[in-house]
């Protein structure tokens, strides 16, 4: 059975401690060497700063990317502080929700200090062999964060109501970065049946 495009969907986004701000460009093998000399002279404080800018470093060398993406059980409290849903079946119409760790993005400086993210969300349903079985990536809105600090990485918690849909599909999501415009994806497969009937396997 084909699923209906009707869905309500809620993003939210926290981030981890950020980097500070004024790294001056270096290798990474000269910030590597630095964290070290930190560490050695008794510097924690420093050294932990210096780690931070460092991987800013390698964040802005990679690009917007997304990493650990999972089902989950009900919703991330945090970063990483969340409950792996065991599997991928779910009952028709039950909403499904996913945790997503974000890298790379772009800040915007505002008049006021902060700094802003900003990202668009949108997500479809594939087959199990690819084909994509909406008109288009179905939109899940703009999530908007401002931070005094600058954030190394972060997270999404998504949740989806997809309406209508029985059997094995792939849920992609697609995230953009609207400052850089770079795009990220997703894939997480489910499986929909109705109330009483037996599943398939993951």
């Amino acid at each position: 059975m084909m699923p209906s495009r009707q869905l309500l969907c809620a993003a939210a986004l926290a981030l981890s401690l950020g980097s500070a701000p004024g790294a001056m460009a270096q290798s990474l093998a000269d910030s590597a060497a630095r964290i070290e000399q930190l560490i050695e002279s008794g510097q924690g404080a420093e050294a932990v700063e210096a780690a931070r800018r460092f991987l800013q470093q390698v964040a802005e060398r990679t690009g917007f990317g997304v990493a650990n993406a999972q089902l989950t059980v009900g919703v991330a409290e945090g970063f990483g502080m969340f409950e792996p849903r065991a599997d991928n079946r779910f009952l028709v119409d039950e909403p499904i929700h996913a945790y997503v760790e974000v890298y790379g993005f772009s800040l915007s400086p505002l008049s006021n200090g902060a700094n802003r993210l900003l990202f668009d969300v949108s997500f479809t349903l594939d087959s199990p062999e690819g084909e994509q079985l909406t008109d288009g990536m179905i939109s899940m809105g703009e999530v908007q964060l401002d931070s005094y600090r600058e954030p190394i990485d972060g997270y999404f918690h998504l949740t989806y109501r997809v309406t209508g849909a029985v059997g094995a599909y792939i849920l992609r999501t697609r995230v953009v970065d609207r400052a850089s415009g770079e795009t990220a994806e997703f894939s997480l497969p489910v499986v929909f049946s109705e109330p009483g009937a037996a599943t398939s396997e993951k």
